[in-house]
């Protein structure tokens, strides 16, 4: 589907799920090169950014994220930006980009405060409006991170191992989605700069500062929920010495108690007590007074 908006000085046309007569439509109307036609379908595996006499080709990929499945995806945005056009190739809706056309397509006042200074500036509005989502993104995962901070302080050490699993899955998803396209923005900086002029140089300079944020912010929940992950294991592991400690001293109790049972309930008729009228007693005694010495034997060596 193919949505066409013609503000003062620029045109953007934006392809949703891109089709062979969207590729005829943009190689006749704008003598694209083949190469960059047969990036657009299907959809490339790796960010990138090429320069052309009359345009600059991009390949960028936003993260989506799947609630249901609890996972986060990439999503490939293709931009081919002219002197006078912004040409977005996309499978599927970018939030961001959908936001910026559908404003500018509405609202003439938008229209002219994003589309009058030319293709540059449009393609840094949409850039910035792109990695500024991506920060909103990353507020939500710090958010988890933090119930699960509190939720593993507060006893539920098991409950917590599945759910810091999932979110450092979701963070080494999103780090391997943002991770390569740093690059990308500083190769951007310069042919954007050479492409358009330097007066757009702050603007891309911009653009760069906002990735820069995000990029520190998923190094630091890297680190941090790689931090939590080796809490929580540290103490799910002391939980469980504690248990197998209290089990193994009622098993050490017990022991002789059990080989006493035994060797009085031997069918001898010379067994000591087993005459008397309170031998039973004497027996259950003589068991209590056990008990009593190897409590007061595991408190003095603190193991209780």
């Amino acid at each position: 589907m193919r949505k066409i908006i013609r503000g003062p000085k620029v045109t953007w046309v934006d392809i949703k799920d891109p089709n062979e007569k969207d590729i005829k439509y943009l190689k006749e109307r704008f003598n694209l090169h083949p190469l960059v036609l047969g990036e657009l379908i299907p959809p490339g595996h790796r960010p990138k950014v090429e320069h052309y006499p009359d345009y600059l080709f991009l390949i960028l990929y936003y993260p989506i994220h799947d609630k249901e499945k609890r996972e986060t995806k990439p999503r490939e945005l293709d931009i081919i930006i002219t002197k006078n056009v912004l040409i977005t190739s996309h499978y599927k809706s970018i939030l961001p980009l959908k936001a910026l056309f559908d404003t500018c397509n509405l609202y003439s006042e938008s229209q002219k405060k994003y589309m009058s200074e030319g293709p540059g500036q449009l393609l840094f509005f949409l850039l910035s409006g792109f990695w500024k989502n991506c920060l909103g993104k990353l507020e939500r995962i710090d958010k988890k991170i933090n119930v699960a901070e509190k939720e593993i302080f507060a006893g539920k050490e098991k409950e917590m191992v599945l759910e810091t699993s999932l979110i450092k899955a979701d963070i080494i998803n999103f780090w391997r989605i943002i991770e390569p396209q740093g690059e990308i923005l500083e190769s951007l900086s310069k042919e954007g700069t050479s492409f358009f002029g330097k007066n757009l140089s702050p603007y891309f300079s911009d653009i760069l500062g906002t990735y820069g944020k995000a990029w520190n912010d998923i190094k630091t929940f890297k680190e941090t929920i790689l931090a939590l992950e080796d809490t929580n294991q540290s103490l799910l592991s002391s939980k469980i010495n504690e248990i197998m400690q209290i089990l193994t001293i009622f098993s050490v109790i017990f022991l002789p108690l059990t080989l006493l049972a035994s060797i009085w309930g031997m069918n001898i008729a010379s067994m000591p007590f087993s005459q008397s009228r309170i031998g039973f007693w004497l027996i259950l005694l003589l068991m209590a007074a056990l008990i009593g010495l190897m409590i007061f034997f595991f408190k003095k060596k603190k193991w209780l």
